[in-house]
């Protein structure tokens, strides 16, 4: 099973968006069977990050990849609810959570 992960930094806002959409879509090309977006480094996201995330969900769907969420901070984790959009993600706390779910299947 080939396994990428992002792990992106800072703010994912409307000035970042397009590059890590530009990322996701870099590492979709090289075919993984996951792609797992580690938040743990994240520090603010507006909605244009969020939908950046849907952005990358949808292609990683298209491919026959698995998206994953982990390690979300209060604030994203509250933006994701507040929208009702937490369940379109598969998310974990942490990445040891996320290997451990890897193992049961």
């Amino acid at each position: 099973m080939r396994i990428e992960v992002m792990q992106p930094t800072g703010h994912l806002d409307a000035n970042s968006t397009n590059y890590f959409r530009q990322q996701a879509s870099n590492v979709l090309d090289r075919k993984p069977d996951v792609l797992l977006v580690d938040l743990k480094h994240l520090k603010q996201m507006d909605s244009s990050g969020l939908g950046a995330l849907v952005f990358v969900l949808r292609s990683a769907e298209a491919t026959g990849c698995k998206f994953a969420l982990c390690s979300l901070s209060e604030y994203v984790e509250f933006l994701l609810e507040a929208t009702s959009m937490k369940d379109l993600f598969d998310v974990f706390e942490n990445r040891n959570q996320f290997e451990q779910s890897l193992r049961k299947v």
